[in-house]
Order: C-alpha cells, then sequence, then structure tokens
C-alpha cells in the first residue's frame, strides 16, 4: 500500500512564489515607463492607446509588462500609493472622477465585487486623465520609484541591515 504525500507540492510552492510582489521589479517596470513615454510625446489622455502606439499610464504599464514580460503589479502599488494624496489636492479630477468614485464604492459594497486590481487600475487611469501636462505624471512615477527606494532601506534597517 503506497502512502499518500500531504506535505506542499512544488506547484503550491511556485503559485505563492509567483505571486510575490519583486520591488526591484517594480522600479524595472517604472523606469521602462518612462523610458517609453520619452519626454511625453508617446503619452495620451481620456483612451488607453491610440492608432499610433501612444498610451495612457495604464496602457503604458500594459505595453511594458507585457513587452518585457515583468508583472506590473508591485508598480502600480507604488504608482496608486503616490498618486493617493496627489489626488487629493488635485482640483481638476472632475465630477466624471466622482462619479466613477462613488460608482466603485456603491459596486463593492453591493452584491458585486470588484477587485483590488480593477478599482486601483481605475484609480491610475482617473489620474492620468486629470494630469495637466505629462510633466506631472512623470514627477509622480519618478516619486513612486523612489517611494520603494525609501521602503527597502526602512524595511533593511528594521532588520538590522545598514548600507
Amino acid at each position: 500500500m503506497r502512502k499518500r504525500y500531504t506535505g506542499t507540492s512544488p506547484a503550491d510552492l511556485e503559485g505563492d512564489f509567483m505571486s510575490a510582489h519583486d520591488p526591484a521589479e517594480a522600479v524595472e517596470v517604472l523606469d521602462l515607463l518612462l523610458k517609453f513615454f520619452g519626454d511625453g510625446e508617446r503619452w495620451v489622455k481620456g483612451r488607453l492607446s491610440d492608432r499610433r502606439g501612444n498610451r495612457c499610464l495604464v496602457g503604458g504599464l500594459d505595453f511594458v509588462s507585457g513587452r518585457h514580460t515583468i508583472q506590473s503589479d508591485a508598480a502600480e502599488r507604488y504608482l496608486a500609493d503616490e498618486i493617493s494624496p496627489a489626488a487629493a489636492c488635485n482640483d481638476a479630477v472632475g465630477d466624471c472622477a466622482r462619479f466613477r468614485a462613488s460608482l466603485r464604492r456603491a459596486l463593492s459594497g453591493g452584491r458585486y465585487r470588484v477587485s483590488e486590481t480593477v478599482l486601483r487600475r481605475d484609480s491610475l487611469s482617473d489620474f492620468n486623465d486629470g494630469c495637466e501636462d505629462f510633466a506631472e505624471l512623470r514627477a509622480v512615477i519618478l516619486r513612486a520609484s523612489r517611494l520603494r527606494t525609501v521602503f527597502s532601506m526602512a524595511v533593511w534597517r528594521s532588520v538590522g541591515i545598514t548600507e
């Protein structure tokens, strides 16, 4: 009679490993995103992409992560963390963004469930469309990249590792 294996399978470990978010990967995605946008000539507002290959923030994240086979979830989280205070100070967000925010709240509390990813990407899209110009978006991407660096240094110090 064979014994049944009840331990963790390699497939289970791979799933946990693959869902982990690498901060270095996030910075790589943010750097590639800045490189893709250049000086703003490939950035658009109001749509995911256009016929010329220009993209908004969310479209750019999708393009960069697909092109370089890198997960963009961690980069999206850093951007969302950086955008939250910026969006609170930005009066140009408008009625449409407020309507979408109230709709998200209504859907997340009711019988319909909206994933965290959908809500995060929706707020990134709202922020993109509310930007005055590309310089504003570039500043947020750069701050998100620095936020990751500061966070990593704080974690290293908390476990006793110094530079």
